[in-house]
């Protein structure tokens, strides 16, 4: 895989909330410091993915859900972090699945509100810094249908 000249973990100026989502995704999602969410997470958090509960209550257990099926996982990878205003953006990449996720944190500085969207990997050993040569015209019938 290609080096990533964005790469979040190497930049020396993230804000306070750009931070707080590395931790978050870190110390919580991929490392199962549940006890975390109290402090991290909104308890009047939304969530906008379908599937996932809301409320601290519905994150800590669709988080234990998921570090049952998948014990011990460290394998993410941030891509990009935006922080604008109250919104952060991360584009993040899995063995499998590429992901942006988009939090609104709260005046307390907690994460308030989330929206994802989901991706399968477009092909084997995606790499997101590498320039695509796909053939893109399969968006053609996608636009012409009126997507």
């Amino acid at each position: 895989m290609q080096p990533n000249p964005h790469d979040p973990r190497l930049r020396t100026d993230l804000t306070a909330n750009e931070r707080t989502v590395l931790r978050f995704m870190d110390e919580c999602l991929h490392g199962d410091n549940l006890a975390l969410i109290d402090e991290l997470v909104a308890e009047d958090y939304v969530q906008h993915t379908p599937g996932i509960g809301q409320g601290r209550e519905g994150i800590r257990r669709y988080f234990h859900e998921v570090a049952s099926r998948r014990p011990g996982r460290k394998d993410w990878r941030p891509v990009h972090l935006f922080a604008c205003g109250d919104f952060v953006i991360l584009h993040k990449l899995l063995p499998t699945t590429v992901i942006v996720d988009i939090l609104r944190f709260n005046e307390r500085g907690q994460l308030a509100e989330h929206w994802d969207v989901v991706q399968r990997h477009p092909e084997p050993d995606y790499d997101p810094m590498k320039r695509s040569e796909e053939d893109l015209s399969r968006f053609a019938a996608l636009f012409a249908a009126g997507a």
